[in-house]
């Protein structure tokens, strides 16, 4: 994912859309046009107005609705993404964050 992304992202929730948060996890440069441009390989994007929470996995910020987030392959794929990077994410997302925390998913 391009940094510069979060400049135009906003909460993709109907009844939020507010400014989103990155914290960088993991990245790499690459030189595009002669210029060294950071590439954001996991990372976690947070939105301070109603707590949810958007993986960076493998390159791709996982902005979809909480209803596809709740369950299935996109489910078992952030869930992992929360026990890979738990020394790192905030203890509010692990345990009551939105869809989703770490202690449900482990439940489930």
């Amino acid at each position: 994912m391009k940094i510069w992304l979060m400049d135009i992202l906003a909460c993709p929730d109907p009844d939020c859309r507010s400014s989103l948060q990155l914290e960088i996890f993991k990245s790499h440069t690459d030189e595009v046009e002669g210029e060294q441009q950071e590439e954001i390989d996991e990372g976690l994007i947070t939105c301070p107005k109603c707590g949810r929470w958007y993986p960076v996995i493998d390159g791709i910020a996982c902005m979809l609705p909480d209803n596809l987030r709740v369950e299935g392959k996109q489910h078992d794929e952030e869930a992992r993404f929360l026990e890979r990077w738990k020394s790192r994410i905030p203890k509010e997302i692990l345990t009551d964050g939105k869809p989703f925390g770490l202690v449900e998913a482990s439940t489930m």
